[in-house]
C-alpha cells in the first residue's frame, strides 16, 4: 500500500473516520492496529520483526527504567543495541560481507540473498533512541506496551521516515486528540505538495533517468544531465514521501518533525545536511557525533566524529561500496568546511548566492554513486562526464522529447509554490486547484502502466 495509490487514501479516510468514532482512551488501539496492518500489506510474515522490536524496546526500558543496578542496565542497553544492530547486519549487509568474503576465496563460497523488510533502518533507530534516552535519563520508560508499540510502528512514519523520538511523539500518542480545524487544512496542503512532488517530479524525471544510468556507455552530455535530474528525482521522491507523512499525520492529531528545508538553498556542505533528511542527521547528531567529542575537544577530534557520522550514514543508506564512497564524499566536505570556515564567522549577504552555487557544484556528482549500481558502473559514468561530450548524441540517449522537456522545466518551476503549499501558507484556490489535476492526471496516466515507480527510500 503505497502512499502515491488511491487505496492508501481510502485507507488513510477509513482510518481518520473510525478515529473520529472512537472514544478517547481506544484510539490507540485504533492507530496500532491499522499501522500492523499497514507494515502487514507489504510482507505479512515480516511484521514479526517489528512486533519483535518492539517488545525487545519495552523490556529493556522497564529493566533501566526500573533498576538502579548500573550492571543491569547496561545489559539492557546493549542487548538493544545489539538486537537492533543484528537485525539491521543480518538482513541490510549480510550480503555485502559475504561477497566480499566469497571475493577473497576466489568466488567459491555461495550464498543465498537476503532482502531488506520495508522500513527496517527506520523503525529500529527509533527503538534504539527511545531505549538509549531512557538509559541517558532524558526520558521516563513507558509502561504502557500499547503506546510504546504504536510509537515504533505509526504508520505515517513507518516506511521511511521522519525518523521521530519518543518525547516529541509518546506524548501526543497519550492525548489521543484528532484533528482539530486548524490541523486539517495544513494537513491537506501537505498531501497535495508531496503528491505532487513524487507524481509529477520524481516519476517524470525517473524513466529518463533509469535509460542514462542503465545505457553501456552514455555521452558525457547525458550523464551530467541524469544527475542534475536524479538530484531532482531523489529530493522530490523523499521529499514528497515526508510531506505526505507528516500531513497523514496532521489529519489524525499528531504533529512530525519536519524532514527537509529547500536542501538545495543551502550555502555550505553542512548547510546541506542541516536541510536535507533531517531527521537522519539529528539521530546521529545525538547519538554518534556528540558521543565522539562533537566540537568539544578541538578540531581533530571534531573532523574525525563527523567522518564517522558520514561513514555511518553512508552504510546506513546501503550495502555497497557506493554508498560508503558517497558518505565518504560528503563527511570529507563537511571536514573541509570546518577546517577552512572558522565557528562563528558571519556569512556576507553579497557572497551568498555564490556559495550557494559553489555548493551545488561540490554536491552534485555524488548523486552519481549514490544512484550507480555499484562501484564499477559509478566510475565509468565518472569517466564518461570527464570524456568529449556530444549534445545530439546525449538527446538521444535521454529518450526525451520536447513536450517532455517542457512537462520538466513546468513541474520544477513549481518548486517555490510546493515548498509555501509545505509550510501552510496562504495559497490561491485556482493554483491549488492547478496540481490537485497534475496530480489526478499523473494517477489516470500510471493507471495505464505496469505499475508505480515505488518511494526511492524504501530500499533503506
Amino acid at each position: 500500500m503505497s502512499f502515491d495509490s488511491p487505496v492508501y487514501f481510502l485507507f488513510l479516510t477509513a482510518v481518520c473516520l473510525g478515529q473520529r468514532a472512537c472514544p478517547r482512551e481506544g484510539r490507540w488501539a485504533l492507530l496500532l492496529a491499522a499501522s500492523l496492518f499497514f507494515y502487514a500489506c507489504f510482507s505479512p510474515p515480516l511484521t514479526l520483526l517489528i512486533v519483535g522490536v518492539i517488545l525487545l524496546a519495552y523490556l529493556a526500558g522497564r529493566v533501566i527504567g526500573d533498576n538502579q543496578n548500573p550492571v543491569l542496565r547496561r545489559l539492557a542497553l546493549w542487548g538493544t543495541v545489539l538486537g537492533c544492530m543484528g537485525l539491521l547486519f543480518y538482513f541490510k549487509y549480510f550480503n555485502f560481507v559475504m561477497e566480499a568474503v566469497s571475493h577473497l576465496a576466489d568466488g567459491r563460497w555461495t550464498f543465498r540473498e537476503i532482502l531488506l523488510p520495508v522500513g527496517c533502518s527506520f523503525y529500529t533507530f527509533q527503538a534504539l533512541s527511545y531505549v538509549i534516552d531512557v538509559y541517558r535519563g532524558s526520558l521516563l520508560f513507558e509502561r504502557h506496551l500499547g503506546y510504546l508499540a504504536l510509537y515504533i510502528s505509526f504508520f505515517p512514519q513507518l516506511v521511511a521516515g521522519p525518523i521521530e523520538r519518543a518525547g516529541a511523539l509518546l506524548p501526543q500518542l497519550r492525548k489521543g486528540d484528532t484533528a482539530g480545524r486548524a490541523d486539517i487544512a495544513p494537513g491537506m496542503k501537505l498531501l497535495l505538495s508531496g503528491l505532487f512532488r513524487k507524481l509529477v517530479l520524481a516519476d517524470l524525471a525517473a524513466p529518463t533517468v533509469d535509460r542514462i544510468f542503465a545505457h553501456p556507455r552514455p555521452d558525457g552530455a547525458a550523464v551530467a544531465l541524469g544527475t542534475v535530474l536524479f538530484a531532482l528525482q531523489i529530493y522530490s521522491d523523499f521529499a514528497g514521501y515526508s510531506e505526505i507523512a507528516r500531513g497523514s499525520a496532521l489529519l489524525l492529531g499528531v504533529r512530525l518533525r519536519r524532514n527537509f528545508d529547500r536542501p538545495y538553498l543551502a550555502s555550505s556542505p553542512r548547510g546541506f545536511w542541516r536541510r536535507w533528511h533531517m531527521s537522519l542527521t539529528a539521530w546521529f547528531t545525538d547519538y554518534v557525533y556528540i558521543p565522539l567529542g562533537g566540537s568539544r575537544h578541538g578540531r581533530s577530534r571534531q573532523c574525525l566524529a563527523t567522518l564517522a557520522v558520514f561513514l555511518l550514514s553512508g552504510l546506513w543508506h546501503g550495502a555497497d561500496w557506493t554508498f560508503v564512497l558517497w558518505g565518504l564524499w560528503h563527511g570529507l566536505l563537511c571536514v573541509g568546511e570546518i577546517l577552512l570556515c572558522p565557528a562563528g564567522a558571519r556569512e556576507k549577504e553579497r557572497r551568498k548566492g555564490l556559495k550557494r552555487l559553489l555548493t551545488w557544484v561540490m554536491i552534485l556528482p555524488s548523486w552519481v554513486l549514490f544512484r550507480a549500481q555499484n562501484l564499477p558502473q559509478a566510475l565509468s559514468l565518472y569517466g564518461c562526464l570527464l570524456s568529449q561530450w556530444h549534445g545530439s548524441l546525449a538527446l538521444g540517449q535521454t529518450g526525451l522529447t520536447p513536450v517532455g522537456i517542457c512537462c520538466l522545466l513546468l513541474g520544477a518551476a513549481q518548486l517555490p509554490m510546493l515548498n509555501r503549499l509545505g509550510e501552510g501558507k496562504r495559497f490561491p484556490l485556482i493554483q491549488c486547484g492547478y496540481l490537485i489535476a497534475a496530480v489526478v492526471l499523473a494517477w489516470l496516466l500510471q493507471a495505464g502502466t505496469t505499475g508505480q515507480n515505488a518511494f526511492i527510500y524504501f530500499q533503506f
